[in-house]
């Protein structure tokens, strides 16, 4: 596993609140990139976490303060979901899946940017019903073009009430980010496209030790995981497990110091962060001014 980004990655850590994390810069220079798990975002029927136009709106407000030019989303039901999150961000359009059930990802970005040849990445669904496809976007923002992929790997959670159904869940887990590592890979042999950003909710962290997951990725010479060091915002003494992985050649554009994890859990009750998330949100920034590379 490449370990470029340590150094600078230690003192984002501690970026604990709202204020601190700020907003990213509206410079044409740059793009900024993030993902967040909005937990089960419903479209307000029959919804497992019921939420009031106010907790919309709360929502809306982090992504605003965060203020990202194109950002991943997980767990969207769907489009009227969505809509009833975008009601409170005009400056956004959206694509979603239809293949996620209940649990879409989804990809808003800011008029202007340019978003095209959008698609669901169906080899991650290895097992029916138990995982979601990917999400596929082609992007561009001044001389920078990329392909992004969103995912929302398999979880090891509360309803894998066995050792062996915990460990099915990671051996799931393990086969998508096989899948993802070979998909990485055949775009770079074909030479076309060099620059890859790979972003999402992975549910593991790539150095783990024991039981790992996200081997095939982390030991990718050509992939970097920029957010290897960051801590859960829910559970701070714990490795995150939402990140944001980039190809050599897009590291080379990565604005040092722009990583930021916006802690909403600092600045809101305990009732207001249930309506919101159990993930914080995450960003990066690159230069766009540079020639393109491909």
């Amino acid at each position: 596993m490449k370990l470029i980004f340590y150094i600078i990655l230690l003192p984002i850590i501690f970026f604990s609140s709202c204020e601190q994390a700020g907003k990213a810069s509206n410079n044409t220079d740059t793009i900024s990139i993030a993902t967040f798990n909005i937990s089960w975002l419903g479209d307000g029927i029959d919804d497992e976490i019921q939420r009031t136009d106010e907790d919309y709106k709360r929502i809306a407000e982090i992504i605003s303060n965060l203020n990202p030019d194109i950002m991943g989303l997980q767990e969207i039901e769907n489009d009227d979901a969505i809509n009833k999150l975008l009601n409170y961000l005009p400056d956004y359009e959206f694509y979603i899946g239809t293949n996620g059930g209940n649990q879409n990802l989804c990809i808003i970005y800011k008029k202007g940017i340019e978003v095209s040849e959008e698609s669901e990445y169906t080899p991650l669904i290895v097992e029916p019903n138990k995982t979601r496809p990917g999400l596929i976007a082609k992007v561009r923002k001044g001389n920078f073009d990329f392909i992004m992929l969103v995912v929302h790997l398999k979880s090891t959670s509360r309803y894998d009430s066995t050792a062996e159904l915990e460990q099915y869940s990671r051996e799931l887990r393990n086969q998508q980010a096989e899948l993802i590592n070979y998909w990485a890979d055949s775009i770079i042999s074909l030479k076309t496209e060099k620059d890859i950003i790979i972003l999402g909710d992975f549910n593991d962290y790539p150095n783990r030790i024991t039981n790992p997951t996200l081997t095939s990725i982390a030991e990718n010479p050509q992939l970097n995981f920029i957010t290897q060091d960051l801590k859960s915002c829910k559970f701070p003494i714990l490795n995150g497990i939402d990140h944001i992985i980039v190809t050599d050649d897009a590291s080379n554009r990565y604005m040092a110091g722009s990583l930021r994890l916006y802690d909403f859990y600092s600045s809101m009750s305990e009732a207001e962060i249930e309506k919101v998330s159990d993930h914080c949100p995450i960003l990066v920034q690159f230069e766009v001014k540079s020639k393109d590379n491909d």
